[in-house]
């Protein structure tokens, strides 16, 4: 029988960043921005979080919420990434067998391993959790069990520094009394749909699938038990994005064009250094009211060129931002992921120079981490230089967000 483990890194920006400055321990913490900035929160401590701060909520309603000495950073996305991957190694000393599935969760299937400890997952699972906390200084929280769905909910079950194991067989009694809303991929309509058929926990909803009165429950069972729920080792991500809201809203057609062309060419980045191409791009732009619009289309080819990305991105925001509407946010996603290997145009000659463009990239993304981003830059986003602070690795965007979905 399968033993699955999922592996979450508790509050994972703002464990980094009191793994680095000990003085933020034991104050609410939030990451994302400074206080009196716009924007929002990328990850709240658990301090923040017991005054009933949460991720996405905007910065200012945090600062309403907090006492006077929480503390706020706007976050180095670079050095999360680099604790994340140190993270996944340690993780590749105990199975090989390795599902990264965002920046901070991973799922293990550990059962060609578990011999090694006696066939203890807990005696393994808190050897992974000793090594993270010396190596890395962070703390984990693990869900056991024989399924992917089980072993997701216990490693919520008991946050932080939580270490959760459902045996088999004992399925049914640990999810039966939580919130039906707890399982993967129900989500609020969902719930508000099962709630008013008198559906509130998990018990209801798989005494409903025995009855033969929900395909959803059916479906649940299933799962719970690892019905086609296999660990795929170094699977790629599905998508990567970067947005950011602007510290004012603007209707500014060639900042909105600049900063989306920097978000791209920060996706394309990514992608070339994962040797990555995309098959898919997304635009979201997010209007002063809240409203929220998304344009999505497929690429001509697999690439991790900014150039063509950027065309289609451009495209895309022409079609969601009415001239002259003023926005708060703007962002970029590129998804359908697929190796580089494996991304071939319809003509050959086309496939020669997407190539060579990539290969020129790689050189210029050397040259930049040698000698800093403004070392060379294209001019479309010199346009920045004026509004944004600049470092070595870049602009510093008023709230970027850096997310793994």
């Amino acid at each position: 029988m399968r033993t699955i483990m999922l592996l979450d890194l508790d509050c994972f920006f703002a464990s980094v960043e009191m793994a680095l400055h000990p003085e933020l321990r034991g104050v609410p913490l939030c990451v994302g921005g400074l206080r009196g900035e716009r924007g929002i929160v990328a990850c709240p401590n658990y301090e923040a979080r017991r005054y009933g701060v949460r991720t996405a909520m905007p910065l200012r309603t945090a600062e309403r919420l907090l006492p006077p000495e929480a503390q706020f950073v706007r976050g180095h996305h670079r050095l999360y990434g680099e604790y994340s991957e140190r993270v996944m190694k340690i993780l590749e000393d105990f199975t090989p067998d390795v599902e990264q599935v965002s920046v901070d969760e991973a799922y293990m299937d550990v059962t060609g391993c578990l011999h090694l400890w006696g066939g203890d997952p807990v005696r393994m699972a808190a050897a992974m959790k000793e090594r993270v906390r010396n190596e890395c200084g962070l703390t984990v929280s693990i869900g056991v069990a024989r399924s992917r769905m089980c072993a997701k909910i216990a490693s919520g079950a008991r946050k932080p520094d939580g270490l959760v194991v459902v045996r088999p067989g004992e399925e049914e009694a640990f999810l039966a009394p939580l919130p039906v809303d707890v399982i993967p991929g129900i989500g609020p309509k969902t719930f508000e749909v099962m709630r008013a058929r008198g559906i509130a926990t998990a018990g209801d909803l798989l005494r409903e699938a025995r009855a033969g009165k929900s395909h959803i429950g059916q479906r649940v069972l299933e799962r719970m038990v690892g019905a086609g729920e296999e660990v795929h080792r170094d699977r790629h991500e599905q998508s990567m994005s970067r947005d950011t809201t602007f510290n004012e809203d603007t209707n500014d057609a060639g900042r909105i064009i600049a900063t989306l062309y920097y978000l791209t060419e920060r996706c394309c980045k990514a992608l070339r250094a994962d040797n990555l191409c995309a098959t898919t791009v997304t635009v979201k732009v997010r209007f002063t009211d809240f409203q929220t619009v998304q344009k999505q289309a497929t690429l001509d080819a697999p690439t991790a060129n900014e150039e063509d990305v950027f065309r289609t991105a451009r495209r895309l925001l022409g079609m969601a931002l009415p001239p002259g509407r003023i926005i708060r946010l703007v962002g970029v996603k590129v998804s359908h992921l697929v190796p580089a290997g494996e991304a071939t145009g319809e003509l050959d000659f086309g496939r020669r120079s997407s190539e060579r463009l990539q290969h020129l990239h790689r050189k210029l993304d050397a040259l930049q981490q040698k000698h800093g981003y403004q070392s060379i830059q294209w001019g479309i986003t010199y346009a920045l230089r004026d509004v944004c602070e600049a470092s070595d690795e870049g602009y510093r965007l008023h709230s970027p967000v850096y997310e793994l979905i």
